[in-house]
């Protein structure tokens, strides 16, 4: 290539980079996995994020992913999301069973099994909870300057029986305070475990 062609090609990327950098737009491509874990091809659909809670077999499934640097460690990052999932099914059956329309009195707040339910939800208290399956990858993708960057990509499926959980529920309303209240409790947790059943809930 002689020096006048190298100059226009120069003068050519220098004119790009210019452009790219006045429109003050970031150049933003697609996510792309480098590594799975186990060699697998793909990603499997309930570690894609899209679902959170679930039912299958007579268990209550939920899943949980997170992202870390690209530099951390598999092992660590699958715990963080194993971990996690034991702490936020809690949270997630708390949000969906004091939110129901079931309960909307405001003295359900002060009532003895309203409280005594969400202190067994909010202390982590729910006992049988077991990791089914884990599952990492690194991705290659654009940060919020567009930039490239690697991303450790982790997700855990959690399981509890469906009778289990229910009886654990069941048993954190107790039996005193408003008997109406209690009830509609009752109803509530039946009414969001039921709803479970052969649908999966997105996040």
């Amino acid at each position: 290539m002689n020096s006048k062609i190298q100059e226009s090609v120069f003068a050519i990327v220098l004119l790009s980079l210019s452009a790219c950098v006045s429109s003050g737009k970031a150049d933003y491509k697609a996510s792309e996995v480098i590594e799975r874990i186990g060699g697998k091809n793909e990603t499997p659909d309930w570690a894609t994020g899209e679902i959170t809670m679930t039912e299958e077999k007579g268990n209550v499934i939920f899943i949980n992913t997170t992202s870390l640097s690209g530099d951390s460690r598999s092992d660590a990052c699958v715990k963080i999301a194993s971990d996690s999932a034991r702490t936020e099914i809690l949270r997630h059956i708390k949000d969906n069973i004091t939110a129901s329309g079931q309960i909307n009195e405001i003295s359900a707040t002060s009532d003895p099994g309203m409280e005594s339910l969400t202190a067994f939800l909010s202390q982590g208290k729910l006992s049988g909870v077991s990791v089914q399956q884990k599952y990492w990858e690194k991705r290659v993708e654009s940060n919020g300057s567009g930039e490239r960057v690697l991303r450790l990509h982790c997700a855990a499926k959690v399981a509890i029986s469906k009778s289990e959980l229910n009886r654990q529920l069941r048993e954190a309303v107790g039996q005193g305070g408003n008997p109406e209240i209690r009830q509609k409790l009752l109803d509530a947790q039946k009414t969001f475990i039921d709803g479970l059943s052969g649908e999966a809930q997105p996040k």
